[in-house]
């Protein structure tokens, strides 16, 4: 746990105005900045949070571990974290009606920075269950008391097959919530089963988008349906953003974005595909299922897909990954045969405003950018504590990846008015174990540093959480 420079300020005083018995006078050192620059960016040895294996082992001994979302629950100073695990299916690739097996794990910390397992004070159960997969989730303050909610676009999306009405109906589940009551959590089942997979929170309404719009709104503990007012929400992505919409879509043969308000579409910012070609996806591979998909021609190189999976808003500014696959080695041939397991990843950010009811991609470098490290999520938060939003990207270290592996430690872009650049994080810790795994930077101490977050993104080896405290801001 790391000493507070207050407190230590204060305690040498105390101890300078105390009687010794003796003449001699005590003249404390306080640190100077140069003092607090040379010490290590992170502490060394890392708080761990143990494997939560004989709370996920009765539903699989291997689940994906989805999220670890940082939040406040108790009243000491340090952020607590709620777990998701969900379970793989056995049998990839064929059919299966039965839900995905998923538990929420909550971590407690004490006013001494360790942490501890317990449901039971939060949830009231031993094994909760959000009811199968979750892809994403936002956090709100839906009923208005002072503690953070959190919505979760669900799905059953485990690696069962998916290439016929029957089995892509198979894939959906109904949205969750994790509502605040006086003692913890509970979990809300709300709207239809849908194939989940983008969602939203504003104020006391909550957006849910899969192959359908769902949209509710919260009033005196009764929720409404409003999902006529939101017809058009995007399965891949989309941001509230005032009184718009910012929806990506994939539209006659083109990808991009479009600019909604009240249910109609007043501007689209689109580019069209240059051909197609037969592609087999991860959740029917081997089967001989193939879809047409659309290749993108971006920054000069072509890709498959090629569409925005997730947005921030920084400002007036909204910042947009597109996530897109690439051959691991040859050129896309037109019509050609492709399965996903042929590919690797590539995330591209790009960068847009609203004006005059117009979206307008902004001109802005990412010095540095490395678009061959993928992940799902990023957040658009100020880790250098300069008043300028930074990116810090949550990637995926996998061993099946050709470039360099991470290790846990997130890819950070450093925010310089019109630019952004790779921050350095060579001489960082990385997570101990040599399995695949992701990380994110959080403030889990209240010191005003951001400290840096790592777990493995499936339970194959060990299940463990290492959050290495900082002593500075990461830039220094």
């Amino acid at each position: 746990m790391k000493i507070r420079s207050l407190y230590f300020v204060l305690c040498l005083i105390l101890i300078s105005s105390c009687g010794t018995g003796s003449d001699n006078t005590y003249s404390p050192t306080i640190p100077t900045a140069e003092d607090i620059s040379s010490q290590p960016l992170f502490n060394q040895t890392p708080i761990k949070l143990s494997d939560a294996a004989s709370y996920y082992s009765e539903s699989c001994n291997k689940p994906s571990f989805q999220f670890l979302i940082p939040t406040l629950i108790n009243d000491d100073i340090y952020t607590d974290f709620i777990a998701h695990f969900w379970c793989d299916t056995l049998t990839p690739a064929e059919f299966d009606d039965q839900p995905t097996q998923d538990v929420l794990v909550t971590y407690l910390s004490d006013s001494f920075g360790g942490y501890s397992i317990n449901n039971i004070e939060v949830f009231g159960e031993i094994q909760p269950k959000l009811g199968g997969a979750s892809r994403k989730y936002a956090r709100g303050d839906l009923n208005d008391d002072g503690k953070e909610d959190f919505a979760f676009a669900m799905n059953w999306e485990d690696g069962r097959a998916a290439f016929d009405s029957e089995s892509i109906i198979a894939n959906y589940a109904r949205p969750s919530i994790l509502m605040s009551n006086e003692s913890g959590y509970e979990v809300l089942r709300i709207g239809q089963p849908d194939w989940g997979h983008s969602v939203q929170i504003k104020d006391n309404k909550v957006f849910f988008a899969g192959h359908s719009s769902q949209a509710f709104e919260l009033n005196n503990s009764e929720w409404t349906e409003i999902s006529d007012e939101y017809t058009d929400l995007s399965f891949a992505s989309f941001i509230l953003f005032d009184d718009y919409i910012v929806n990506s879509v994939r539209r006659n043969d083109s990808q991009g974005l479009e600019l909604i308000r009240n249910n109609t579409v007043v501007h689209s910012l689109l580019t069209r595909e240059k051909f197609k070609v037969n592609f087999e996806s991860w959740n029917n591979d081997g089967t001989g299922n193939y879809s047409l998909l659309g290749v993108y021609n971006i920054r000069g190189e072509n890709y498959f897909h090629g569409m925005t999976a997730e947005m921030c808003r920084q400002e007036d500014l909204i910042i947009a990954a597109i996530n897109a696959s690439k051959l691991k080695s040859g050129e896309i041939n037109e019509n050609g045969y492709y399965s996903e397991t042929d590919t690797v990843p590539v995330v591209i950010f790009a960068f847009y405003e609203i004006f005059n009811e117009e979206l307008i991609e902004r001109n802005i470098e990412i010095i540095g950018e490395e678009i061959n490290h993928n992940f799902n999520f990023f957040d658009c938060i100020d880790v250098d504590n300069d008043d300028q939003n930074d990116i810090v990207a949550q990637v995926f270290s996998q061993d099946w990846n050709e470039q360099d592996n991470n290790r846990g430690v997130p890819e950070v872009y450093i925010r310089n008015m019109n630019a952004y650049f790779n921050l350095n994080t060579t001489d960082w810790p990385t997570y101990t174990i040599d399995i695949d795994s992701q990380g994110y930077l959080h403030d889990i101490d209240s010191s005003g540093t951001f400290d840096l977050i790592m777990f493995p993104l499936r339970v194959n080896t060990s299940g463990e959480i290492e959050i290495y405290t900082s002593n500075r801001n990461i830039s220094d």
